[in-house]
């Protein structure tokens, strides 16, 4: 199964990213499917799937939840240009980008650790937290990207995060695995 490990955003999170979306800059994606990737995994089979959901119950064991903070939208990557070697889908997303957090950043390496042991190789760009709200066909224009600047400085939305989740990518993103975070008492 095509997989990944992320962070799902809240219903009431989702719909305000989603109010934000201009008209024209794509199709945008279900409700339901609005996550935050941590880790793409590619083409996997099942076992393997199942060793790793064990590794990461032991190694999320004690994480605290987290918040994430989002721009409301824009262009992504955010000058609009796919990444150096990245396919040509680059500048075609509209999507809130995170701040990244130090929780954020700890939680992104706490994952990848069982990952490189069971060897999957890293994404050689820099990890850019963000949640994908729109796909266009054609690039974003200036004129779409001008609608992120839109917003007021600061305008945000925040929520918590409880669970960390792998996701099975066929039409639409399927959970297979949850792992809540756990408040300490």
């Amino acid at each position: 199964m095509r997989c990944f490990i992320g962070l799902p955003v809240p219903e009431e999170a989702g719909r305000a990213l989603l109010r934000g979306v201009p008209e024209g800059v794509g199709r945008q994606l279900p409700l339901a499917d609005l996550h935050l990737t941590l880790a793409f995994l590619g083409e996997r089979e099942l076992c393997w799937t199942q060793a790793l959901c064990r590794q990461l119950e032991a190694i999320l064991t004690g994480v605290q939840p987290l918040s994430l903070k989002l721009t409301r939208g824009g262009p992504f990557p955010p000058n609009g240009s796919p990444p150096k070697g990245s396919p040509s889908r680059g500048g075609r997303l509209w999507a809130a980008r995170a701040l990244p957090s130090p929780a954020l950043m700890a939680l992104h390496e706490r994952i990848w650790r069982p990952l490189e042991d069971l060897g999957v190789a890293r994404d050689e760009r820099a990890f850019q937290p963000h949640v994908t709200l729109a796909r266009g066909r054609h690039r974003l224009t200036a004129k779409m990207a001008n609608e992120s600047e839109k917003s007021p400085p600061g305008d945000h939305i925040e929520f918590d995060v409880h669970e960390i989740v792998l996701y099975e990518s066929r039409q639409g993103y399927r959970p297979r695995w949850r792992q809540s975070l756990k408040s300490r008492l």
